[in-house]
Parts: structure tokens; sequence; C-alpha cells
């Protein structure tokens, strides 16, 4: 997947359900949980909750041209129990002119 597994950057991406389809290195390493454990879970998984109603709501508006992108503030609970901090922005990707998956960008806060 060039463009996404050989930049450093944490990359995600999440289908327009709200589940994580594929997750970078980068990604990976920051929260210290695999691709596959990811993809079971409903974006976001083991994140500060507090955030979780925003990010909904982000991406209903995206999803409605509201808006193209949203910054990203939050905290994922890492595979060894700490909370890392999460900035970053998340859009909507377009294929053929229909919405086709989130971007979520990410670095350690």
């Amino acid at each position: 997947r060039p463009g996404f597994d050989d930049v450093p950057q944490p990359m995600a991406t999440i289908g327009l359900d709200g589940h994580f389809r594929e997750l970078n290195p980068g990604f990976t390493d920051l929260v210290g949980y695999s691709e596959a454990d990811f993809a079971a879970a409903v974006w976001p998984p083991v994140m500060d909750r507090a955030n979780l109603q925003t990010h909904r709501e982000q991406m209903k508006a995206m999803l409605a041209g509201e808006i193209e992108s949203a910054q990203v503030k939050t905290g994922y609970v890492h595979a060894q129990g700490l909370l890392v901090p999460v900035v970053g922005s998340i859009r909507l990707v377009r294929e053929n002119d229909e919405p086709s998956h989130f971007l979520l960008e990410a670095s350690g806060g």
C-alpha cells in the first residue's frame, strides 16, 4: 500500500460504517495493537470515550458535505494500558464522487 504503509506518520482508514479497515505501521506502533485487532472494533475503539459523540457528529457532517475535514484530539488506550494522546485530522475520501472511507492522519500528542 504505497503512500500508506511506507510513511512514518500514523494513518488509518475507517469505513463509512465506523469500522477500522487499514492501519499503517506508524499507527499500530502508536497504539500497540495490530491492524487485525482494530479491524474488529468500531471506531473509535479503545479510546477516550469523552470525545466519542463529537467524533461521530464530525463524521456525519463530512458525509453530509457540511465540512471537508475535522481536527481530532483524543486518547487511545495503548495495549500496555497507558493513555496515548493523539492529535491529527480526519477527512472523507471520495472515489468517483461517492464517499468511500475516512482517512485518519494522527501523531502522538
